[in-house]
């Protein structure tokens, strides 16, 4: 019981820490379009107070309508405004949005161009095609996406194949 406690408690701290760092409940017209950011964890570390905040084991991060999932992250603050500036995730990277799947082994979110850059064995899966690189940039704001040195598996519908086939007889 003292475990969820920790965690609640855990949990409360880095959403007061987030709604502090996206501004919280303002109002004006600038301020009114902004969406929270919801990170969960086991551990949460913050090292010199609202500059960065390291949370540690089950990381998942809401905002908007996509999810990142991670062993650990990393938030980052600017230093005069209080907004989050970047997030970096280690580990068991996870990005799912819009019915789109990324790996790869580490990322970063950078909330200024609104793009998550993935390394490390990344790669994308929609429906059952596959895209791979050393590199790949997720442009949030346009969704697209650039590949560096990388692979892609696609798919043909098999009626395709099998009627170019008969065809040919």
């Amino acid at each position: 019981m003292s475990k969820q406690c920790c965690r609640n408690s855990l949990l409360i701290i880095a959403a007061v820490f987030l709604v502090a760092a996206t501004g919280g409940a303002t109002t004006g017209s600038v301020n009114s379009a902004r969406e929270p950011v919801v990170i969960t964890s086991n551990r949460m570390e913050a090292a010199k107070l609202g500059d960065k905040v390291t949370f540690i084991g089950n990381v998942t991060l809401k905002k908007e309508n996509m999810t990142l999932s991670s062993d650990t992250m990393i938030v980052f603050y600017d230093t005069g405004s209080k907004d989050i500036r970047q997030i970096d995730a280690h580990g068991n990277v996870i990005v799912r949005k819009e019915g789109r799947v990324a790996f790869a082994n580490d990322a970063s979110y950078y909330s200024g161009d609104e793009k998550i850059v993935l390394t490390g064995d990344a790669r994308i899966i929609e429906n059952e095609n596959q895209l791979g690189g050393k590199k790949i940039t997720l442009f949030m704001r346009d969704d697209r996406s650039l590949v560096e040195g990388g692979k892609v598996l696609l798919y043909q519908d098999k009626r395709e194949q099998t009627s170019r086939g008969t065809n040919s007889k």
